[in-house]
C-alpha cells in the first residue's frame, strides 16, 4: 500500500501533456500518482469521505468498528454519507459507486481502528480543520437549500471543543 495516493488532473477535460509531464516527475516509490480526467470532481469527491469520517468519528467519539458495532451504528454512517453525497451531487459532482463503495469499506469495517484526522486532532486537544472541512461543506449545503443536520452537529461539536478548550483564538 502506497504511503500517500495523489489524483492529478486539469478542472475539467481530457489529460493534459502537462499532468503526463507532471506524473513522469513526481513518479516516487510509496507514492501512487494517478491522472484524472477532473480535478475538481475528485477534490469534490475526496471532501465528501473527509466530512462523513470527521462526522462520524468525531460525534461518536471512536474509531469506525466500535461505531458499526452498536445498534444504529451502520445506519448512522449511511445517513452521514448520504447528508454528504447530496451536497457534492446537487453541487454538479456525483460520487461514482466505486468511490463510494470505497468510503463504506473504510467506515463500516467491522474492528477496524480508523478514525478521521478531525477526531484524532480533537482528541489530543489540538486546533482542527473543523470550519474549513465542516463549516465551509455546511455554507455550501445551503446555498444549495440542503439541509444537513448531522454535518451541521458535528460542526457544532468541534466548535464548543474548541471554545472550552481556547483553540478557537
Amino acid at each position: 500500500m502506497p504511503l500517500a495516493r495523489w489524483a492529478i488532473g486539469e478542472q475539467h477535460g481530457e489529460v493534459s501533456s502537462r499532468v503526463r509531464d507532471i506524473l513522469a516527475v513526481i513518479d516516487v516509490p510509496g507514492f501512487e500518482a494517478t491522472a484524472v480526467r477532473d480535478a475538481l470532481a475528485a477534490m469534490w469527491h475526496k471532501w465528501v469521505f473527509i466530512v462523513t469520517a470527521g462526522v462520524v468519528t468525531c460525534l461518536m467519539r471512536g474509531p469506525a468498528g466500535a461505531i458499526v458495532a452498536v445498534p444504529g451504528g451502520l445506519e448512522f454512517v449511511y445517513a452521514a454519507l448520504a447528508e454528504a453525497v447530496a451536497v457534492s451531487t446537487e453541487a454538479g459532482f456525483p460520487v461514482p459507486e466505486k468511490q463510494l463503495g470505497m468510503a463504506l469499506r473504510l467506515l463500516t469495517e467491522p474492528g477496524s481502528t480508523f478514525t478521521s484526522s478531525l477526531y484524532r486532532d480533537m482528541s489530543a486537544g489540538l486546533p482542527n480543520e473543523g470550519e474549513h472541512l465542516l463549516g465551509d461543506f455546511t455554507r455550501r449545503a445551503r446555498e444549495q437549500g440542503l439541509e444537513t443536520p448531522l454535518i451541521d452537529l458535528a460542526l457544532m461539536h468541534l466548535r464548543v471543543h474548541e471554545a472550552q478548550t481556547g483553540l478557537d483564538g
